[in-house]
């Protein structure tokens, strides 16, 4: 007998059968009756600003959503961050939850976001889509255009993890100089430093660690001091590693180039559209952003989710 899932998560991607990849895994499509479901890791599943003795007739997420399902024992997410979901309610009702994380083997074969990071530090350093902004006017932008080898510049990475490490693979096949900052990894490959402030020397800094209680806010203010104006941030982590107020001050008074995939509460899309970056991304050639579609190819996304089936059906 298969089991009842419900699919949030974008399938439309697919380029194989999706009934025939579910039934290979024991699940069929439903609906409110689902055992399982697999969000959409764009999506915030959170509880709203109201309880439920206090407001008794007001709905919450949690009854608007994960309440409707009676029957939920899993919850999967295509994604290796879970701060879209509401643990504390999906714990309360004993409902599993799974991320890519639980799964190492199939996530290190994703290479989309390590991918997508190295573009965005190859778009800083050498200006690309500064460029393309200014082809009409051709050869005659060039001393705006004019930008930088990536050979013998020095990175430094924050988190060492899956993304990181790929990272560094990268850039030394670019004949880039790596340091490293991360107190949960030892890599006798590459320069390991004690605390963010030894990467002062550095022309680039990449973030990829892991959004944690630790991690939170990891990029506050005075952080950068003394680091090299013109500082190449790029984050393709998570929004909330960052204070956006320090790094919009940074980023105003042209101390860095910030370059980010990720966004504060990006899930709130009326909030994003009213946060300081956001709005300043119109006019500051110092600052790129894109929409969190670093993992978004046709081959992470499909691995993305048979992994978090293989995951859900064991439950």
């Amino acid at each position: 007998m298969s089991t009842k899932i419900k699919l949030d998560c974008p399938v439309n991607f697919l380029q194989e059968d999706l009934t025939d990849l579910l039934r290979v895994n024991g699940f069929e499509r439903g609906e409110d009756e689902s055992e399982c479901v697999v969000v959409d890791p764009g999506t915030k599943y959170l509880l709203g600003e109201y309880s439920f003795t206090k407001h008794k007739n007001l709905k919450t997420v949690k009854e608007t959503y994960f309440g409707k399902y009676k029957n939920l024992k899993v919850v999967g997410t295509p994604s290796t961050g879970t701060n879209h979901l509401d643990l504390d309610y999906l714990s309360s009702r004993g409902v599993k939850v799974f991320c890519l994380l639980d799964d190492r083997k199939s996530l290190e074969d994703i290479q989309a976001s390590a991918e997508f990071t190295w573009l965005h530090i190859m778009n800083a350093v050498r200006k690309f889509t500064l460029s393309v902004k200014h082809v009409n006017k051709w050869r005659g932008a060039e001393e705006k255009l004019r930008s930088r080898e990536l050979a013998g510049k020095k990175i430094g990475i924050i988190g060492f993890g899956r993304i990181g490490k790929k990272i560094a693979k990268y850039s030394k096949t670019f004949g880039l100089h790596i340091k490293y900052y991360d107190p949960y990894v030892e890599d006798d490959e590459y320069e390991s430093v004690k605390n963010i402030q030894e990467l002062r020397d550095c022309d680039i800094i990449s973030i990829n660690c892991y959004l944690t209680e630790e991690t939170n806010n990891l990029i506050s203010d005075g952080i950068f001091d003394n680091f090299k104006k013109g500082l190449i941030v790029v984050n393709t982590s998570r929004g909330e590693v960052v204070d956006e107020e320090y790094i919009y001050q940074l980023v105003a008074q042209n101390l860095i180039f910030y370059s980010c995939d990720v966004l504060c509460g990006e899930q709130n899309l009326k909030k994003l559209k009213d946060s300081k970056l956001m709005k300043m991304n119109s006019y500051k050639e110092n600052l790129v952003i894109t929409p969190h579609v670093a993992g978004a190819t046709l081959e992470s996304q499909t691995k993305a989710l048979r992994a978090i089936l293989k995951l859900c059906k064991n439950v």
